[in-house]
This record gives C-alpha cells, sequence and structure tokens, in this order.
C-alpha cells in the first residue's frame, strides 16, 4: 500500500495536534482508529472479511455462528426462569447478534462505536435477570501504549510531527501496571499496554449479577504476553490488505493497529467481582466442545463441479477455526461465570 499523500484529511488533524507538540502512540492510535470522520473503524464500511484487511472468525465461517447458536441455547435452558438478555459487545455490522435472536427467548442486544448497533456504550445494556456477554476481538482493538526498557527506566513511545517515534519517560499509570503485576522487562525490551483491558472488563463485569460473559481475543498470560526473549519486541501490528507489518505509523486511518492483551487483567477483574473461571483454552477447543464439528458443512456433499469447488473452500475455512492451528489456535477463549449455580457448560467437557 502506498503512504498517504501529506494532505489527506487524516493527516491534517495529526498535523494540527502534533503542531505544539509530541503525541504519545496510545493517542496516535485513539485517532488513528477511532477519529469520528477519518478513523480506521468510524469512516465507512466495516473492514472485516477475506477481501478486506482482515479476516475475523464470525466473518471466516458460519461454524463460528454455530457454536455460539448453541452456547445461547444452553444458556437460555440453563435460566428458564430469568429474564435473559444476549449481548454482542463490539458487534461491527450486526450480523452475529441477528442471527443469535433467532433463538428467541432473550432480549437481544449489540455494542459498537460505529453507531450502526442497536446500544452505543456498556452502561445502556438493561440490568436484572440473567446475562449472557459475548465479545470477540474487543479488547485487542482498544487503543494501547508502546513501552520500552532503558536500563531502570521505563519510556513510552511518542510520535513526532513528522510521523517518526521518539522517546518519553512513562507515566507512572505504567510503572504501576507492571510494579502491581511482579512484572520485570528487561533492558530494551519493548511491550505493548492497555490500562483500559482490565477496566473495560470490569464495567462489563458490573452488569452481570447472574450469567457468564465469554471473551475472544488474540492474547496470552502475563507471563507469556511479557516473556523477555519470546516478545522482546512486544505484539504490536498493523493490518492492511490481508498482510501484517510493523510499520504502525504508515497510513494512519488506513489500517488497522493492535497488540495482544494480557488475558490475566481480565481474568483478575472477573475473580475479584466474584466470577468463576469456567474455561480459558484455545478458540478451537471451545468450538469443537460446543459440537461446531457437527455443522453440516462437514458432511455437505457436492451435486456439481461449481458446488464442490465452493464446498471445498468452505470446509477449508471451517477447518481454520476447529484445527489445532491458525485462528483456532491463535485466539483464545475466557468464559467467567457468576451466580448460575452448579451448572456445568458443555465447553468444560474433555474432548479426548
Amino acid at each position: 500500500m502506498s503512504r498517504l499523500s501529506d494532505d489527506a484529511p487524516i493527516r491534517t488533524v495529526l498535523r494540527n495536534m502534533l503542531q505544539n507538540s509530541d503525541l504519545s502512540f496510545r493517542d496516535f492510535v485513539e485517532v488513528a482508529l477511532y477519529h469520528p470522520q477519518f478513523g480506521y473503524y468510524t469512516r465507512g464500511p466495516h473492514p472485516v472479511g477475506k477481501e478486506a484487511d482482515y479476516v475475523t472468525s464470525p466473518a471466516l465461517s458460519p461454524v463460528w455462528a454455530f457454536a455460539l447458536n448453541r452456547l445461547v441455547c444452553e444458556f437460555l435452558s440453563h435460566n428458564t426462569d430469568a429474564v435473559c438478555t444476549i449481548v454482542d459487545i463490539g458487534c461491527g455490522d450486526g450480523a452475529l447478534i441477528r442471527d443469535l435472536a433467532k433463538n428467541g427467548g432473550a432480549n437481544y442486544f449489540g455494542i459498537d462505536r460505529s453507531g450502526q448497533a442497536s446500544l452505543r456504550t456498556i452502561d445502556e445494556i438493561p440490568r436484572g435477570g440473567a446475562h449472557l456477554i459475548i465479545s470477540n476481538e474487543l479488547f485487542d482493538a482498544l487503543p494501547f501504549a508502546r513501552l520500552v526498557q532503558r536500563g531502570e527506566h521505563l519510556h513510552e513511545l511518542w510520535v513526532t510531527e513528522e510521523l517518526e517515534w521518539t522517546e518519553h519517560e512513562a507515566p507512572l499509570s505504567y510503572e504501576d501496571y507492571f510494579a502491581a503485576r511482579n512484572i520485570e522487562l528487561q533492558d530494551g525490551q519493548f511491550a505493548d499496554v492497555a490500562l483500559e483491558w482490565e477496566a473495560m472488563y470490569g464495567e462489563i463485569c458490573d452488569v452481570v449479577e447472574r450469567g457468564l460473559i465469554v471473551t475472544f481475543d488474540y492474547g496470552y498470560p502475563q507471563s507469556q504476553l511479557f516473556h523477555p526473549r519470546a516478545r522482546r519486541f512486544g505484539t504490536a501490528a498493523a493490518y492492511s490488505q490481508q498482510r501484517v507489518t510493523r510499520d504502525l505509523l504508515a497510513n494512519p486511518g488506513e489500517q488497522d493497529l493492535t497488540a495482544h492483551i494480557n488475558f490475566d487483567d481480565l481474568i483478575r477483574a472477573g475473580e475479584s467481582r466474584s466470577f468463576s473461571t469456567r474455561f480459558f483454552d484455545r478458540q478451537a477447543k471451545f468450538l469443537l466442545a460446543l459440537g461446531a464439528a457437527e455443522h453440516e458443512i462437514f458432511t455437505r456433499e457436492a451435486t456439481s463441479v461449481e458446488e464442490a469447488m465452493t464446498l471445498r473452500e468452505a470446509k477449508e475455512d471451517a477447518r481454520r477455526l476447529i484445527l489445532p492451528d491458525d485462528i483456532g489456535h491463535d485466539i483464545r477463549v475466557l468464559a467467567q461465570s457468576k451466580n448460575v449455580g452448579g451448572v456445568k457448560w458443555s465447553f468444560e467437557r474433555p474432548l479426548f
């Protein structure tokens, strides 16, 4: 992709912001992704799909929605004595929540910053009853800071007026983040952190007095996320036209910017609010336990050469979700519950 011209509207926005001082990379990400007019996620159609910049599990195959529908049916069967609310946070165009709503028996809501959803914020979710709250790649879309350890000092990466890197002493909030988790970065080690990971998950937990929160995302436990050798340069990446790069400052507003999340932040936030962790593992294992392999796409027979070609591609896409590699391996799922009694969920059953 060629670089944006200096006359691009978002360049003008950034230039105005950078006239008097540098801009933290965290704030650069906020503008690049969520500027009301020119942000990557707000300027037009949601950039997801095999023909777009990147593909997500729901866009890759209907097998994902099939498995989630099974989860919804199971949730409803365990909560026949309560008003049920099903929520998809970060719902994009709302395709998943519309599909799930076909099950009936509950109130269904999508939340998204783009304005295409029925709700705009977590605070608008109706209280009371039983909640099933789902999110897919929500937390890795939050603006994040890029940090680097320099000797005994933690630095934060900032952006100059020329859209080049510079370093400033990191605020105490990031020092406190690592200290509270007993994490010590090595000299020269980079790390990508959003303080909002734990805060946002806490907001979601505060909605639920009874129910289940299921989170799909790219991330690791903190021992892996901040491993000094495996992830010495952090996890920040840019996505455009199905390609991943590390040129994070190129083409603001025209490429996705993301970093893997610290799942321990979410687990801690839930358990401190009386949630129990019921599942934390690979997406492939979660979907298989829900019966994803029973989707008719795996057993259907083609009746023509053209259908055979289409079916073969569809099966390959579906397998990417449930085989122990590709997206089924890369995405992790966290499921936490509260006040659901002794319910055993199908995703907790051993596969072998």
